[in-house]
């Protein structure tokens, strides 16, 4: 058997650059090459796109890219019936018997990895039907991302201080899992609850191995809560101090203090995205955030004193949202304005606690057409699926737009 395999990122026509490139497929097809197979990674611009040949096609699809991954599991049904064809992604983590309404001939279901292994060993394994991936316990074993096999020059991603770009920047991921359990977010249904973090010098040596080989000295660190761990934070920072690179990361609200933002951006921390969600305790408690206005409000202003750029995700349309919670997220922002942000429209994806039982949180969906799930969108203005007990579809609507609004008046991007 010809030892080729392609990875396939359907096309996702919703943003208006593309800022990094398919990211879990090049831990995929690392895995592959450790194997002694010829990977390669199509980052699909359209469905029309010519696909390479290949023994094995794998493909990954988010909820709203799951249609054009049906209609491209037909394609290569039609031009590659002999050949295996593979879904993975959180969708299908999420949904798995959606598989058996496709024309691919498997389906791996949480983390890839290990999974993969197993299967590039025993090829005739990938028309089982649904393989379970275990997670993996010991991220170091990971080998980096294939990120030669990428064509950097289609892709944007910065580091940035105001508009001007400090560097060009590579996704870096330091962890996976999170403890947290907010309505909203399916993550767990690939990575689960327990986090589990790479070592501080595996992580060092991935960055080491970004810049001899790229050039790069820009990170975006893609962990959904990367100062959870308080030590390990502050032992990256002193390692990260000797390397002269600059970057940025998301965290909770509840995981910093002033101390500890000095740290981060003395080693080069450019800017922190908090998912601050609202301005108003109802919906942080119906969201079951963990967190309070309070902390929301004194983590963004310290993050500003410390020097560190502010960008904060704002949510609008959550259940129980209304007019006098909106006012409440407005006067937060007018409190301590972002520096940049990011404005969202709920979206009960498949996998996560609404989507199967809207009612229980005062919801209706108004389609379960997922491509038309799109939480930010082009313009920054995503698309209305849900509407809550006191707000329709056109009060979300001129809500989110009014938020958007206030945002560039207050940070212009």
């Amino acid at each position: 058997m010809d030892k080729t395999i392609c990875f396939i990122e359907p096309p996702y026509d919703v943003f208006m650059e593309e800022l990094d490139p398919p990211f879990p497929l090049m831990y995929l097809a690392a895995i592959a090459e450790q194997e002694g197979w010829k990977p390669q990674i199509l980052d699909m611009n359209s469905l029309t796109d010519k696909l390479p040949d290949a023994s094995v096609y794998g493909v990954t699809a988010t909820s709203p890219q799951w249609p054009v991954a049906l209609k491209l599991s037909k394609r290569l049904f039609d031009e590659h019936p002999e050949q295996r064809r593979v879904i993975g992604g959180s969708h299908i983590s999420a949904c798995p018997m959606d598989y058996y309404g496709s024309k691919f001939n498997g389906a791996v279901i949480g983390e890839g990895e290990h999974a993969l292994a197993d299967l590039l060993a025993a090829p005739s394994l990938f028309s089982r039907g649904i393989t379970h991936g275990e997670a993996v316990q010991d991220l170091d074993q990971i080998p980096f991302p294939a990120r030669h096999l990428i064509d950097w020059t289609k892709y944007n991603r910065g580091i940035y201080r105001g508009k001007t770009c400090l560097a060009k920047a590579v996704s870096i991921i330091t962890s996976r899992g999170c403890p947290f359990n907010c309505i909203f977010c399916g993550s767990h249904n690939v990575f689960g609850r327990k986090v589990r973090f790479r070592s501080v010098e595996n992580v060092v040596a991935e960055i080491k191995h970004v810049i001899d080989t790229m050039g790069y000295r820009g990170f975006n660190f893609h962990d959904d809560t990367f100062c959870i761990n308080r030590e390990r934070v502050v032992n990256l920072c002193t390692e990260f101090s000797k390397l002269d690179i600059v970057w940025r990361c998301l965290s909770r609200v509840d995981t910093v203090d002033m101390k500890l933002l000095k740290l981060m951006k003395d080693s080069g921390c450019q800017e922190i995205i908090y998912g601050i969600e609202s301005g108003s305790q109802k919906i942080l408690n119906l969201l079951n955030k963990r967190t309070t206005v309070k902390q929301n409000l004194k983590a963004m202003k310290l993050t500003k004193n410390s020097g560190i750029q502010l960008k904060v995700g704002i949510i609008v349309g959550s259940p129980g949202e209304t007019w006098e919670t909106v006012e409440e997220t407005k006067k937060l922002l007018k409190q301590c304005s972002p520096d940049f942000w990011n404005v969202s429209v709920f979206t009960p994806f498949p996998g996560c606690a609404v989507w199967d039982n809207p009612e229980k949180y005062g919801l209706k969906i108004l389609t379960r057409n997922l491509c038309e799930y799109s939480m930010v969108g082009r313009n920054f203005r995503g698309n209305v699926v849900v509407e809550t007990e006191e707000m329709d579809k056109e009060d979300i609507e001129q809500a989110r737009d009014e938020l958007i609004d206030l945002c560039q008046r207050l940070s212009p991007l």
